[in-house]
């Protein structure tokens, strides 16, 4: 087996698990908590993944990208990250009591205090998982992984249990964080890393200082509507519009879940090999394209039955909004690449640059459309959206230089495949009406003609992917008759 098959491999059983169990989490949080206590949560989940990216000091991708990181390298890496750690755990505990009356919740003060804890893990799992990702051993990633979202999910039943609320899922959190970083540190074996070094601080600092901004920036953007909304609206609705959201990133986490942690290495890898790269990011679309464009589709048709099944019946407010999002969502999915192919390609600051330009604009949008509810929030979304994927467009043609048809021509098929996967569910929602309320039957047969539509489409069109499907299976067969042998 090719070893990026095999990586594709194992980060797909990873993704894949940890993504059953996530989804199982959600559904049982949607039905044991109110939209208020999700609501909460939310607001202190973005205040602690802002602090941990910025945090993460983008050592993860420094280590994968580094032509060969010695050993103070790593120790160095390490110690950045643990005293950047220390200054937003100093910020985080001074900040938790105003951001809770603000908000009129005390309980979030006591909340944040605790996602210090997950702050401080953190900085023990990162060097160590971007060691394994840099060696591609993703059958070690996938069983960390999935041991650190099913301690979660134990954690969050646990706690609340003892009758914690909203506490318990920042607790599950925390276990999770927990879990990974020692697990990771295990099965790394270098406890020498964790010795404080500044010896390569400057190479550290000075690509940190970039990956570090574009993850904040990111990381604020995609959090604004949720703050505004629980400030605006009540906690309650920005609960809406946090499940609403996760819903939709249900296609993103399954088909970029298990394909991105193996592109970058691959990036990384055939940039330093000094390798065209336009060829493969070109290729990458094709694929991805191909899955999650029909899933987003999907989704869009049967959001109602969609949000039943996964959140329950007191969170069937999301399904017009998980509907619009899935629709804007769909002129995202090259944006996933963005930051692999940029990085690969030795231009960490054209990341920053980009959130910079594009950003801004989007984040006053938020602002302006913010006072007319969750919905107009969400349809502003497709201005946003193409805004900042045209901006990301414009850098990646600077280091690649792919033509406007290419690209075109890149995600036609695909386009095609999705409309294929998408009829048959429509005709289906179209006959039994977009409700909540559709039968079992129904379901079965919107799921079957949609499952039936994409394996045409993929067929009519010869599309790429089912050519690396084939070369999956084949790569399969030696290593089955060598076991029997």
């Amino acid at each position: 087996m090719s070893s990026t098959h095999a990586a594709f491999m194992f980060s797909a059983l990873d993704k894949y698990v940890s993504f059953g169990i996530s989804l199982a989490t959600t559904a049982i949080v949607a039905r044991l908590l109110t939209p208020s206590d999700v609501g909460l949560f939310a607001i202190v989940s973005i205040v602690a993944v802002t602090a941990e990216s910025l945090r993460d000091f983008g050592v993860g991708v420094y280590i994968i990208q580094h032509p060969d990181p010695q050993k103070e390298t790593l120790r160095t890496a390490f110690t950045v990250m643990a005293l950047v750690a220390l200054l937003l755990a100093a910020v985080l505990l001074a900040l938790a009591a105003p951001i809770a009356r603000f908000y009129s919740a005390p309980a979030l003060a006591l909340g944040i205090a605790l996602s210090v804890g997950s702050l401080a893990a953190g900085c023990f799992a990162s060097p160590c998982l971007a060691l394994l990702r840099r060696e591609m051993d993703f059958a070690s990633l996938a069983l960390i992984n999935v041991s650190g979202v099913a301690a979660n999910l134990i954690g969050v039943l646990i706690f609340h249990a003892f009758g914690l609320g909203f506490l318990s899922l920042v607790l599950g959190s925390l276990l999770a964080s927990v879990t990974t970083a020692s697990l990771a540190a295990i099965k790394v074996g270098k406890p020498w890393i964790f010795m404080p070094s500044l010896r390569d601080w400057r190479g550290v600092a000075s690509f940190g200082s970039f990956a570090s901004a574009t993850s904040a920036l990111t990381t604020i953007h995609t959090s604004l509507p949720q703050l505004l909304l629980g400030r605006l609206a009540g906690i309650d609705v920005a609960g809406f519009f946090n499940r609403s959201y996760l819903l939709c990133q249900i296609p993103d986490r399954f088909v970029v879940g298990a394909f991105l942690p193996v592109v970058f290495p691959a990036f990384a890898a055939q940039a330093r090999a000094g390798a065209d790269l336009k060829a493969l990011y070109l290729k990458a679309l094709t694929l991805l394209s191909a899955i999650h464009w029909p899933a987003l589709l999907v989704l869009a048709i049967l959001a109602e039955p969609a949000v039943r099944i996964v959140l329950g019946p007191q969170w069937d407010a999301c399904a017009p909004l998980v509907r619009i999002m899935a629709l804007a969502w769909l002129i995202m999915m090259p944006a996933s690449l963005t930051y692999p192919i940029l990085v690969a390609s030795g231009r960490i600051r054209d990341t920053v640059t980009s959130c910079l330009i594009s950003l801004p604009p989007s984040m006053l949008v938020i602002f302006a459309m913010a006072p007319f509810g969750a919905a107009a929030l969400a349809w502003s979304m497709f201005a946003t959206l193409a805004f900042q994927m045209g901006v990301a467009f414009v850098f990646i043609r600077r280091q690649i230089a792919f033509g406007w048809m290419e690209l075109i021509a890149s995600v036609a098929k695909s386009a095609a495949v999705a409309a294929c996967s998408a009829a048959g569910p429509l005709l289906v929602a179209g006959f039994y009406g977009f409700t909540a309320e559709i039968s079992f039957m129904a379901l079965t047969l919107a799921g079957g003609t949609a499952f039936a539509g994409w394996l045409a489409g993929l067929s009519a069109s010869r599309h790429p992917l089912l050519e690396e499907v084939r070369s999956f299976a084949s790569s399969r067969r030696p290593s089955r008759r060598a076991a029997a042998v």
